[in-house]
């Protein structure tokens, strides 16, 4: 699984959990809100508001890449 620079991600971009990580999580797209600690990403609720820190492998690379290349 390749994972993408951090900072080749613009802020308020959506990104997708894998489906192996957090099962018990139901939503799976979260908005970038930028990087954390030790290569984290930030992860915000859209309509919440709240902030969480997630590891980049937990995100879904190739899911982003494909919905990129289509935009």
């Amino acid at each position: 699984m390749e994972k993408l620079p951090l900072n080749t991600i613009t802020l308020g971009e959506t990104l997708r959990l894998r489906d192996d990580v957090l099962p018990l999580v139901k939503k799976r797209l979260w908005v970038f809100a930028g990087v954390g600690n030790k290569d984290t990403i930030l992860l915000a609720h859209e309509n919440v508001g709240y902030i969480w820190e997630a590891k980049p492998a937990g995100i879904d690379w190739e899911e982003y890449k494909r919905r990129k290349n289509l935009e």
